[in-house]
């Protein structure tokens, strides 16, 4: 099935705020998810498996200690959307001087933050963890993956962010994405999470709903 990265943002909110993000975090996790799918690159994927370390094991995930020096937190590891969101907060500071941010969660979905910062400040900067290299202007990027496996890694150990030439070519866009039947699946049940069970009221306004009051 494919879908369109409209129906994808919508889900993607949806599921992770039933997996216990804010609504604030889960719609720039939304956002992020979207951003991915349309470089081509499987975005529910990669949200899904953050979303399941935040239903397992949320302490696990934290943010930023220091926006300084290299970016490490008080967690096991760093949440790419609060990292991501920090990286807003610091546009001039890495563009100027880049940043390394260690043990990161799901690094693929910084990508969009990252992209923000290189259009907002007009420059191009470069994201590099073990086997992958994409390069970014804000507007386009050009993606480098040793294996199938780079860009779906649950976590890297270290992370840097530098200043990088133009870009003279780029990935083509997307407008639709692919999921696999079963990740999306799981998307699905994080965002049943998140609707309100029935009352008995409405159970019974529901049932009542086609009747009239006229006798």
């Amino acid at each position: 099935m494919s879908y369109s990265l409209n129906e994808v943002e919508a889900h993607s909110k949806r599921a992770a705020r039933g997996a216990g993000l804010d609504w604030g975090l889960a719609e720039e996790a939304a956002k992020a998810t979207r951003w991915i799918c349309a470089q081509g690159l499987d975005g529910c994927r990669v949200l899904a498996n953050l979303l399941d370390v935040y239903q397992t094991n949320p302490q696990k995930l934290g943010s930023p200690l220091s926006l300084t020096g290299e970016w490490h937190g008080s967690a096991d590891l760093l949440c790419p959307v609060r990292t991501g969101a920090s990286l807003s907060d610091s546009a001039q500071r890495v563009t100027a001087d880049g940043v390394e941010i260690r043990d990161l969660s799901s690094p693929l979905i910084i990508l969009p933050f990252v992209a923000a910062v290189a259009r907002r400040t007009n420059t191009c900067l470069q994201v590099t963890w073990a086997d992958a290299i994409i390069t970014t202007d804000g507007k386009t990027h050009k993606q480098q993956f040793a294996t199938d496996m780079a860009a779906y890694v649950e976590q890297v150990d270290c992370m840097a962010i530098a200043h990088a030439t133009a870009l003279t070519d780029g990935a083509k866009s997307t407008h639709r994405a692919t999921p696999s039947s079963q990740v999306w699946e799981t998307l699905n049940s994080l965002a049943a999470l998140t609707y309100a069970p029935a009352t008995e009221t409405s159970r019974r306004l529901g049932a009542g709903a086609g009747q009239s009051d006229n006798d």
